[in-house]
């Protein structure tokens, strides 16, 4: 058999003549489509691919590795953002510390987009889905500025703060555990 006219299928040669026009040439001919495919496939950016928000293309490759696709946390990894985001809203300290929490003051996200992405995860896992001061640039880039040295204090005395009839999940029992209150 002449290997020179003939094409190659796993494992064995077969002559190009049992096959037709599957050869060089045919090869060849695929190549522009080939790379103009590639071209049109790497151009287009991820955000069109998925066609989702931009704040939550940031919610996705910053926090969602710990805090969860939808803001269900990690059981003694990280606290659930769903449902308790609101808590942190009831004051100015707890608005604060929402920005001062390490995984978000070192964060590599800019301020501006930062605000933006705070924003839009109040108003999908918040709860209370009621109107709230939003974040601002030139707030997140003042509290960035001071970041928190111990988040779990910080935390429990934010929490140590809310009013009495609201009763934390059982996820943040964990983050909130004090003998003023009752957590169940």
């Amino acid at each position: 058999m002449n290997r020179k006219n003939a094409f190659f299928l796993p494992f064995r040669w077969y002559p190009s003549k049992w096959y037709g026009i599957f050869h060089e040439d045919m090869a060849r001919s695929l190549l522009p489509i080939v790379f103009f495919s590639a071209l049109a496939f790497f151009s287009i950016s991820s955000q069109m691919l998925l066609a989702i928000p931009r704040e939550q293309a940031l919610y996705f490759l910053h926090c969602a590795g710990c805090h969860g696709l939808k803001g269900e946390g990690i059981a003694g990894v990280s606290p659930q953002i769903a449902q308790t985001i609101d808590f942190f809203l009831l004051s100015p300290e707890g608005r604060k510390y929402v920005i001062q929490v390490p995984g978000v003051a070192f964060s590599s996200i800019p301020d501006d987009a930062l605000a933006e992405l705070l924003n839009w995860l109040i108003l999908n896992f918040g709860q209370t889905k009621r109107k709230f001061q939003k974040y601002t640039t030139q707030e997140v880039a003042v509290a960035r500025k001071e970041p928190l040295l111990d988040v779990d204090e910080t935390r429990k005395r934010i929490l140590q703060t809310l009013p009495d009839k609201i009763t934390l999940i059982k996820s943040w029992q964990r983050y909130a555990t004090f003998n003023t209150k009752s957590t169940k």
